[in-house]
């Protein structure tokens, strides 16, 4: 009896066994990724489309503590889960809008880490309701993990909200009220991914990027490419809880696509993230689709590791306070970058890219990234090369040469670039006319050599008379890694002295375009002012942007650039000497003032004093020669005596000059 039990039971599963169909043994869920998400995180289930009913900001206050919602978000691949989070109450911050305090008690908190960088945007609310969206998380934080959600009344308000760039024709506009945040929280910040970039420069580029545009972005170095190919049925569409990649550049190089969520959809128009990416205003950035590759943990904060997929599906239109704002279909136009990248003995590399309007500036990145890419090392060497920018608002197309010697080139192209285009782009330093990039190019040339040069001597006559011609030789010492046959480089000018120079004392300096040497020059095309100059009084301001192209073609100083410049240093006759003053008593040894000094009016007034109406700054005869494709330092000064009399002029012959100082 026992036997036929068994041969029973095993007789019954062989049944079962073939009673199950193939199919389905190997059904899937409906997400490929599904079953591993729900392993490591316990996720709720899958959701496909979701459509969501707004919640009023009163119905919302009318919700008890503790009142369980739920967050959607996507944690792997493309579909999306529910969250279990729950209401703590409402916040009257300082916004113009309340913050929403809730609390995220899921299974999958802490194996997530809690809140996630990408998270931004995620919708919150009772089941089929949306009360906001997450933005904000806790400093430092914890389980049970606390976040701020901004309300779906403020996002709606941003749709119709009148941005700067849209109000910039209109006159008597006033200014937007400042907004704080409060320092035990912080925005949920949209992971920006730069592809093509070393992780060791996101510090660097961090530093660079410091202005308020980038506040509520935090830089990622991601290996990977342009967006991926949609999958097959891919649809244009969104719905609250998908990820979206919202790009600055994208290109052959230099991928730069920050990552949030939809968290409401009205027809084509969208709101996402639940705080700004730039806080701009007015923004025209392409949007893609997105899809998350998981969760990725760090000790500072967990993000998602996120990637767009196809091409562009609308174009962010807003970027205020509250959210971004969207619009599904037309894409915005953006600026061509064309980066050309000449190595030493190689051939030309040309690589392309696309930047968005409203971040010139990361044109730069753009330019510099890609050549540290290329150049794939991080040694001294000299870069030269050009950038040129053509305008929509006229034909005339304007282009800054460059060169530079330093440790790391990569920054050299940086800051050069970014002071080339922001002169033209930035609207506090163009006051001139509007700038609308049309192309940008960018040429660069690396060199091993380290060419610069230092003035080291500087051989002359020690006299000259009026109206002659005063020989000047220079001899610099260039850097080893350049020094050919000779070890130093010797160059002849001329100066032609006017026949009306006052005879006396001048001094002849020798300078180099780019100040005083050191481990790093100042950054190229900066001009370097120490205060000995004057101004130029015929120096007009540019009204139009055809006006400051002219003025900044003429600006333009080669970094090889050596002046020559004489001036008298004699004093005029006219002036009071020491006779002139009244006599004092010898003032005693042990330094006390003497009894008796002399009365005011013992000085002779004001009025006796011949000084110039006008100031007039001492005559100066000035050349320059430059030293073809190196870069000058250095700074010398010697005296030259102008033999010859000029009395007319106050100026008297150095053995008058001498024997009047014995008397």
């Amino acid at each position: 009896m026992k036997r036929f039990f068994v041969l029973a039971g095993i007789a019954l599963a062989m049944l079962f066994q073939l009673g199950c169909s193939q199919d389905e043994e190997l059904a899937q869920p409906e997400n490929p990724t599904a079953a591993d998400v729900t392993d490591a995180f316990n996720a709720a289930p899958f959701v496909g489309d979701v459509h969501l009913e707004d919640m009023s900001e009163a119905e919302v206050r009318a919700l008890s503590t503790k009142t369980p919602l739920e967050m959607i978000t996507v944690l792997e691949g493309t579909s999306k889960v529910k969250l279990q989070v729950r209401f703590r109450g409402v916040r009257d911050f300082s916004f113009g809008f309340p913050l929403y305090e809730c609390e995220y008690i899921d299974a999958s908190a802490e194996a997530l880490g809690g809140v996630a960088a990408g998270m931004s945007g995620s919708p919150v609310g009772p089941p089929g309701r949306v009360m906001g969206a997450l933005a904000y998380g806790g400093v430092f934080d914890k389980p049970p993990y606390r976040f701020w959600v901004t309300p779906i009344d403020a996002m709606k308000a941003a749709i119709a909200h009148p941005t700067f760039g849209e109000l910039l024709e209109q006159p008597d506009n006033p200014a937007a009220p400042g907004m704080g945040i409060h320092a035990t929280y912080a925005p949920v910040k949209t992971p920006l991914m730069i592809t093509g970039i070393q992780p060791h420069r996101i510090q660097e580029l961090s530093s660079h990027l410091s202005a308020a545009q980038f506040n509520f972005v935090e830089l990622y170095a991601q290996i990977g490419g342009a967006p991926a190919a949609p999958a097959a049925g891919n649809s244009p569409k969104l719905s609250a809880g998908d990820m979206i990649g919202v790009a600055v550049s994208t290109g052959d190089v230099v991928n730069s696509i920050g990552f949030g969520t939809v968290a409401q959809v009205y027809d084509n128009t969208f709101v996402a993230f639940g705080h700004p990416m730039s806080n701009s205003g007015h923004a025209a950035l392409p949007v893609y689709k997105a899809a998350v590759d998981g969760i990725v943990h760090s000790l500072q904060a967990p993000y998602k590791s996120s990637y767009a997929i196809g091409n562009p599906i609308g174009t962010i239109t807003k970027d205020l306070l509250p959210c971004i704002v969207g619009e599904l279909g037309s894409t915005p136009a953006m600026i061509p970058v064309t980066v050309s990248y000449h190595p030493a003995n190689n051939t030309v590399m040309e690589k392309h890219h696309v930047v968005a309007y409203g971040y010139e500036s990361y044109i730069s990145i753009v330019a510099a990234v890609t050549m540290d890419a290329l150049r794939m090392e991080t040694s001294p060497g000299t870069v030269e090369g050009s950038v040129t920018l053509h305008f929509k608002e006229t034909e005339e197309v304007y282009t800054e040469p460059f060169r530079s010697t330093s440790a790391d080139p990569f920054s050299d192209v940086l800051f050069t670039t970014d002071f080339i285009v922001q002169s033209f782009t930035e609207r506090l330093q163009n006051s001139a006319g509007k700038a609308t990039l049309k192309a940008v190019s960018v040429a660069i040339t690396d060199k091993p050599q380290i060419a610069s040069a230092e003035i080291d001597e500087v051989d002359t006559p020690t006299e000259v008379m009026p109206g002659e011609t005063l020989p000047v030789t220079i001899v610099l010492v260039p850097h080893w890694s350049t020094a050919k046959n000779g070890r130093t480089i010797e160059r002849d000018i001329l100066l032609e002295i006017p026949d009306d120079f006052p005879a006396g004392e001048a001094s002849l300096t020798v300078s180099g375009g780019s100040g005083f040497p050191g481990e790093l020059g100042p950054p190229p095309g900066v001009p370097v002012d120490f205060g000995f100059g004057e101004e130029d009084e015929e120096r007009t301001v540019p009204k139009t942007l055809d006006e400051l192209i002219k003025q900044k073609r003429e600006d333009q100083v080669d970094p090889g650039l050596v002046t020559v410049t004489l001036t008298s240093t004699g004093f005029g006759g006219d002036f009071p000497g020491p006779g002139d003053l009244p006599e004092m008593e010898e003032l005693p040894e042990n330094g006390e003032l003497p009894e008796e000094l002399p009365e005011l009016e013992d000085f002779p007034p004001p009025d006796a004093f011949p000084f110039p109406d006008e100031f007039e700054p001492p005559p100066s005869v000035e050349s320059e020669l430059v030293i073809d494709g190196f870069v000058v330092f250095g700074f010398k000064e010697t005296e030259i005596t102008i033999k010859g009399a000029d009395e007319e002029n106050g100026m008297m012959p150095p053995e008058d000059v001498e024997k009047e100082a014995e008397e």
